[in-house]
């Protein structure tokens, strides 16, 4: 567009025409601040465009609004000149339509400023991390969980705010999402200004700018309370155990003792009032059968409360030994030979040779896998069957004991408490179970950092697995 000194128009291309939306006769020698949102007279428009234009050595540019056909606004950048023509002054200006740029910038910061409030107000951390790890965006709950002023989290290393035990695993995260995995979640821990740790839970994720991963995304929640109440729950299934305890231990022992009184109660009613100088062979044979019976259920009550004893004193103390496992396998096997004839039971061993020593004594050992043992030979029909027992080393870190039955099995809704004290399946009674077999077996591995998992099948067998640290690596975490 070109006007002279009197704001007429003098000349328009063709793109003018069609963003006025006039024909051509209407546009020419019409003033210019016709088109003009804001409507101003021609004194004004000579002092603020046509002389300050003239007075300057290079271009002017001016954003105004203009006026086109239906009364539409529409924004232009004006890019104007002033230019002399036969001694005639004149300007020159070139319009570019920026109405839909402007949209757009406009609805991006709307989008800027409602993801800035909702990040702000978050009560999960937000971080913003490139790709050298450092933190280029950090919201107000990072910042309170960190202990600092955002502006001061902001420009550090991710690594900084780890506890030292989560760094390698914080970095084998930063690694995952900068090869553009799409969500890496992990439990970290992190360590504020104060020295406090915090449990935290992070979700990372990648920024890409085409196909390239230029930022990550964390986001992290303060998890200490959720531990907090999963301890008070922990804690709470402690008490409910011991109350099982505590009332199972009170029926295995009431149960022989009651017996103890009624037999011996017996013996009382049955001569306190017979008056003789020597017992006949009935009466004889009569005390004799009572006092076996009172003997056995005695000798009950000691043995379960010597392995309640027994299973106390593990858990408060566990002696840094270890053994062969191969020899207490083969040992255990030897002592329990008797059984396994009468019952007509084959043991298949399967030893791996040169199996590492393990981190827990042999009398330890030896008494869970006669416990382990025990239950399978229990478990096992009356016409025989067959017990396999594997050890193998697993990747130099623990020793695998495999003890495999054929046996009845358990039942699906009852495997989940077999490690429970006093929980059978058999009925009570003197030669029955006092349910504290795999109880024990379960008190001795854990306490020497072993592991013991179970599976079965009804009617098909059941596997007990047992998994011992090998003992160089028990005294390397000990220290450590």
């Amino acid at each position: 567009m070109i006007s002279d000194s009197r704001a007429r128009i003098i000349f328009v291309n063709k793109a003018t025409v069609r963003g006025l939306g006039y024909p051509l006769k209407d546009i020419l020698y019409r003033p210019v601040t016709d088109f003009f949102q804001e409507k101003i007279g021609f004194s004004k428009w000579k002092k603020t465009y046509f002389d300050e234009i003239r007075k300057k050595k290079k271009p002017a540019v001016y954003i105004i609004n203009r006026l086109v056909k239906g009364g539409k606004v529409r924004t232009i950048e004006i890019t104007a000149a002033h230019m002399v023509y036969r001694s005639e002054d004149y300007i020159l200006t070139v319009g570019r339509d920026i109405t839909q740029q402007l949209a757009f910038q406009t609805r991006l910061k709307a989008s800027e400023d409602r993801y800035r409030v909702l990040s702000e107000q978050a009560a999960e951390g937000i971080l913003m991390v490139n790709m050298n790890g450092m933190i280029m965006y950090a919201n107000k709950a990072a910042a309170q969980m960190f202990k600092m002023p955002v502006s001061k989290v902001i420009g550090t290393h991710f690594s900084a705010y780890m506890e030292r035990s989560s760094l390698p695993k914080a970095q084998a995260c930063f690694s995952l999402v900068k090869g553009g995995a799409p969500s890496v979640c992990n439990d970290l821990d992190i360590r504020s200004k104060d020295g406090k740790i915090i449990p935290s839970e992070f979700i990372a994720s990648p920024i890409f700018i085409g196909k390239k991963v230029t930022q990550a995304h964390v986001l992290f929640r303060n998890m200490s309370q959720r531990k907090e109440m999963e301890k008070l729950v922990r804690e709470s299934e402690k008490m409910k155990a011991l109350q099982h305890f505590v009332a199972g231990m009170a029926r295995e022992i009431q149960h022989p003792l009651k017996g103890l009184a009624v037999r011996s109660q017996g013996l009382i009613n049955k001569y306190q009032n017979c008056y003789f100088e020597y017992i006949g062979y009935k009466e004889f044979s009569d005390i004799m059968k009572t006092l076996r019976t009172i003997n056995d259920q005695v000798k009950y009550c000691y043995e379960t409360t010597e392995k309640i004893v027994s299973l106390s004193r593990r858990k408060a103390k566990v002696e840094g030994r270890h053994c062969d496992v191969d020899a207490v396998i083969r040992e255990t096997v030897n002592l329990l030979k008797h059984s396994l004839e009468s019952s007509d039971i084959d043991v298949a061993l399967k030893i791996s040779s040169h199996l590492p020593r393990v981190a827990i004594g042999a009398f330890d050992l030896g008494q869970a896998l006669n416990n382990v043992l025990s239950n399978a030979i229990q478990s096992l029909p009356s016409g025989g069957g067959k017990i396999r027992i594997k050890a193998t080393c697993q990747k130099a870190r623990s020793v695998r004991i495999d003890c495999q039955d054929d046996g009845i099995g358990i039942p699906p809704e009852v495997l989940g408490r077999v490690f429970e004290p006093f929980f059978t399946t058999k009925s009570h009674g003197l030669a029955k179970s006092s349910g504290l077999g795999l109880s024990v077996v379960y008190s001795i591995i854990t306490s020497h950092q072993g592991e013991v998992m179970i599976k079965s099948d009804v009617h098909k067998g059941t596997l007990v697995t047992i998994l011992l640290p090998v003992y160089g690596s028990f005294k390397q975490s000990k220290r450590k």
